[in-house]
């Protein structure tokens, strides 16, 4: 793995290094974007994906720019491939810069192991953009806009003592909640899926020394790095529903130390390509990942 900003086709001053002093209303946000590329290209790829970024990033943002290969070819191919690529996103971002990006780093990582089959393989042939920026949130004097509502919730029963979920101590395997779904392109859950959610507060009282992420995960576009939340009009609806069951939990008694949460997209299927509803829903999900234990 190498750091490299030598072979950066653009003077270092561009780069900004400065560590940034945030505002009491100020909240850090970050958008990712991936180009793809066809077998051993290194300089032309698919820039829709950016393009979709371009539209949503203020200027002066920051940029991780991270190249991959696929399983081919051996590992020292995999790293100069994987630099070349990411020298070539870098050349397209500072052309069309226009002030919008601050390059902080690039990287080739060299191959990315998607296993044998063609699909993973052209998944693993890119590079990856994480923009940062920072976002002020302003306090509006007007007339706040209608809110969409969320759904009633079923109260629970008193003294109902719920089923937890039996974690393998030795494997520390992630929970996937099987049981939970979504309100389609909302944040709030169906009220079937209520009893899944009260299972995971039990599954955190069981096991007093747990701590967990909630990832959320989108299924469905992959030219996006997450969904749109009609709720909030917001690009970050896996992030949403991750930040319910953070505060679902909360709610429910369990210490906010022991959870975190993040929303990723679509950036992690388990099954790609999608070609059913079956493997939408198993991508359309929310998973806990075991911290501690």
């Amino acid at each position: 793995m190498k750091f490299i900003l030598a072979r950066l086709s653009f003077p270092i001053s561009l780069i900004c290094l400065c560590l940034l002093t945030y505002s009491s209303f100020a909240q850090k946000e970050t958008v990712k974007a991936s180009a793809f590329f066809e077998v051993d290209e290194r300089v032309v790829f698919n820039a829709n994906d950016i393009d979709r970024a371009y539209s949503i990033i203020p200027k002066n943002s920051s940029a991780r720019v991270i190249g991959y290969a696929d399983y081919a070819g051996d590992e020292a191919y995999n790293i100069s491939l994987s630099e070349d690529r990411a020298q070539a996103v870098v050349d397209f971002l500072m052309e069309r810069s226009d002030g919008r990006v601050n390059i902080i780093s690039m990287e080739g990582m060299g191959e990315l192991p998607q296993g044998n089959t063609t699909d993973a393989d052209a998944k693993a042939r890119r590079v990856d953009i994480i923009f940062e920026f920072e976002k002020v949130e302003k306090v509006s004097k007007e007339k706040p806009s209608k809110v969409i509502p969320p759904p009633p919730a079923p109260p629970k029963a008193p003294g109902v003592s719920e089923e937890s979920f039996e974690i393998d101590t030795i494997v520390k395997e992630n929970i996937v909640l099987k049981g939970l779904s979504f309100i389609g392109g909302r944040h709030f859950p169906t009220r079937e899926s209520m009893p899944e959610l009260y299972k995971l507060v039990e599954t955190m009282k069981k096991y007093p020394k747990l701590e967990i992420e909630i990832q959320g995960h989108i299924c469905c576009d992959y030219s996006q790095p997450d969904g749109i939340d009609n709720d909030t009009g917001e690009p970050i609806l896996s992030k949403n529903r991750a930040q319910y069951v953070y505060e679902f939990l909360s709610r429910n008694g369990i210490d906010e130390s022991r959870i975190t949460y993040v929303g990723l997209g679509s950036t992690q299927p388990k099954v790609f390509p999608e070609v059913s509803e079956e493997d939408q829903q198993t991508n359309r999900r929310v998973e806990i990942k075991i911290v501690n234990l």
